[in-house]
């Protein structure tokens, strides 16, 4: 996964469409308990339980998403699903969308659909769906798991431009009874779809095939791990982060009181550029919020060498200022330096 993937921690929702057409495929005729791991703001556990009564349980690594999935009536842990605990055999769907990434760690590193398969598929009880949301070469990495515990599987491609992007298909299958658990049947074909998805079928609103999900009750999730919130907190006011602070964060210098004498135009220039006048200026529509910066730029010149055809390249750092203008309006104004399109010649906005 690429940084800024991991930045979101791995976070690659469901288009709407798609969780549509996966709940055209499902039953249900009473109350059951479903769970999502990695539940996001709970949109697409949403979509796909969506008038049926389920009682939805979810976890999510990030705190704001995990409100927002708490605020949409989702039963959301703010945690990582590995240090969360369910009893065995006690959900009928379990949906799961985990991050596309490997593990990093000093040895094996299996790829992250394979551990949250490993970790959540034993929470889903006989009978019960498993609804799993990965790119198609992940279906070859969890074909022996899945063909062990689960049979009817059925895996369609996602054709929304959004699940195409990232290779997404969607693989359904019912947990197996416990006396036919084990044998891996079938885990050849899921081998092979890991290298010629595009001959999947593709999910639609025309598909057939349809999964009745048994009832159940709530199923409780149980964290396990530390307070991440309350750790957060506390990190700012501990001695190590107070020392460090002074290092890594620069301060903002300040000052105060009257000049001796009036400023002068040249005066207020220098305070205004060197960030000392940065505040709140102005009234009603016209008020706003001035802040300077000094940005440092590098400028190359090309001189000719002694011999024929040598070029030199030379750089030459300087620094420049910027202004920027928030206006209460919500309009903002940079002032900076800018290229004009002759090549070599500079000029202020």
């Amino acid at each position: 996964m690429r940084n800024a993937g991991r930045l979101k921690l791995g976070y690659y929702p469901l288009p709407v469409e798609e969780a549509q057409n996966i709940r055209a495929l499902l039953m249900s005729f009473a109350p059951y308990s479903a769970i999502d791991p990695c539940a996001g703001d709970g949109t697409a556990l949403l979509e796909i339980t969506k008038d049926t009564g389920a009682h939805l349980a979810g976890i999510e690594l990030d705190a704001d998403r995990a409100a927002a999935a708490t605020e949409m009536g989702i039963a959301a842990v703010h945690g990582s699903a590995f240090e969360c605990r369910v009893s065995a055999e006690t959900c009928s769907l379990l949906y799961l969308n985990p991050p596309y990434d490997n593990e990093f760690g000093p040895h094996s590193n299996k790829r992250m659909e394979l551990m949250f398969l490993e970790h959540c598929y034993r929470w889903v009880t006989s009978e019960g769906m498993l609804v799993f949301v990965v790119p198609a070469p992940a279906v070859g990495t969890c074909a022996s798991l899945l063909a062990s515990q689960f049979d009817r599987i059925c895996v369609f491609r996602l054709e929304h431009p959004e699940s195409v992007r990232f290779n997404q298909v969607v693989v359904l299958g019912k947990r197996k009874k416990a006396h036919l658990r084990g044998e891996p049947q079938g885990a050849d074909d899921l081998l092979r779809i890991a290298y010629m998805p595009h001959l999947l079928p593709v999910l639609n609103q025309e598909v057939v095939e349809r999964y009745a999900i048994p009832p159940s009750s709530p199923a409780t999730v149980t964290y396990t791990g530390l307070p991440l919130d309350e750790l957060e907190d506390a990190l700012q006011r501990t001695v190590a982060m107070q020392s460090a602070r002074g290092i890594l964060v620069r301060k903002q210098q300040k000052m105060s009181g009257r000049p001796v004498t009036p400023l002068h135009k040249g005066h207020v220039g220098l305070l205004a550029c060197s960030g000392m006048l940065n505040g709140f200026f102005g009234e009603g529509e016209t008020r706003h919020i001035a802040h300077w910066r000094s940005v440092k730029y590098v400028d190359e010149f090309n001189e000719e060498g002694e011999s024929e055809g040598e070029t030199i390249i030379r750089k030459r750092e300087r620094f420049s200022h910027e202004l920027t203008l928030a206006y209460e309006t919500g309009q903002i104004v940079e002032l900076k330096e800018t290229k004009l399109h002759q090549p070599g010649h500079e000029v202020d906005a």
